[in-house]
């Protein structure tokens, strides 16, 4: 193997260890993959919802217009 591909792979390998973390550690005290997904999503809406709100504040305060994106 060449050291890219060995680079590659390490790279993906550490891509990969943060989730497969997670999921070990939720299997082995009880939740689901439904109680993960629905936690996760609940996280997303939280956070995209935040960073809308702070969008919105920014435009205000410095007297634009809210364009879509």
């Amino acid at each position: 193997m060449t050291k890219d591909v060995l680079k590659d792979i390490a790279q993906e390998g550490a891509k990969a260890s943060p989730p497969v973390a997670m999921v070990t550690a939720l299997h082995t005290s009880g939740w689901t993959m439904g109680d993960t997904l629905t936690a996760a999503t609940i996280v997303y809406v939280v956070l995209q919802i935040g960073w809308l709100i702070w969008r919105w504040h920014k435009a205000a305060t410095n007297g634009q217009e809210v364009k879509a994106e």
